[in-house]
């Protein structure tokens, strides 16, 4: 049987081609006969660099991940770094829902002593250290700096995007001590191979991560604790009602 998987994008600032492109570098670590298709969750939020922006993507997530469980996918991977609406969908669904933060920060924890986190410009990286503090990683993590550019510039000038990663990497390599980079941003995907190559350290790709990750367990036939992320029948009949008021 043919595993379907599927992506929720949490943002609006994505075209149908960035889509498809970005579809394509995901596929391509998957395996040929996994199925992968991409979601786009009505967020109404262009790009995510503030605080705001991301609590008000994480209900069209949520939401969209019931809509896509329903559609009989096998598990369901984020794209945006910060895991937006992830932990509420694990309530609503018993498919597996993985998220880019949780599964990137503990590959590199695995890959390296210390590592750094590299963001776009906003005031996002206090929620990386809130993720790393409840997963147990806080303490490997040197440093979470924002780079001079938007998330834009990331999904428009790759060439620029990539050179401004090595710079830093290079520069928390050589002042902090990183042994490896994880790049948090939903829209670097495909990048991390070409920072990975100027630096000669492993970087990783959260968007890659999360989709290889959610194989993996389809393959083991794990999912997460509904003792940890407990039914929630209330909020279904919620989203339910709100569903019939948008008609």
């Amino acid at each position: 049987m043919t595993m379907r998987l599927a992506c929720v994008v949490a943002i609006s600032g994505y075209s149908p081609a960035d889509l498809a492109s970005k579809r394509e570098s995901l596929k391509a670590i998957l395996r040929p006969d996994t199925q992968l298709d991409m979601f786009a969750a009505p967020s109404g939020v262009p790009y995510i660099e503030s605080s705001v922006e991301f609590y008000l993507s994480e209900a069209a997530v949520a939401r969209k991940c019931v809509e896509i469980a329903q559609l009989g996918y096998h598990a369901i991977a984020g794209t945006a770094f910060l895991d937006n609406g992830l932990d509420g969908a694990r309530e609503l669904v018993d498919i597996p829902v993985v998220g880019p933060a949780k599964t990137t920060l503990y590959l590199a924890a695995t890959l390296a002593n210390k590592f750094a986190v590299i963001m776009a410009g906003g005031d996002l990286p206090k929620h990386v250290w809130a993720f790393a503090k409840v997963i147990g990683v806080a303490d490997r993590i040197v440093a979470v700096p924002t780079l001079a550019c938007s998330v834009t510039d990331f999904l428009r000038d790759e060439g620029r995007a990539v050179q401004m990663a090595a710079d830093m990497g290079k520069k928390l390599m050589d002042e902090q001590g990183a042994e490896a980079l994880v790049l948090g941003c939903g829209t670097t995907t495909g990048l991390a191979p070409q920072v990975s190559k100027a630096l000669g350290i492993p970087v990783l790709d959260p968007g890659r991560t999360a989709v290889k990750f959610a194989e993996m367990l389809v393959d083991l036939g794990l999912s997460h604790s509904k003792k940890a992320y407990p039914p929630n029948e209330r909020v279904l009949k919620l989203l339910a009602q709100m569903r019939l008021h948008e008609v």
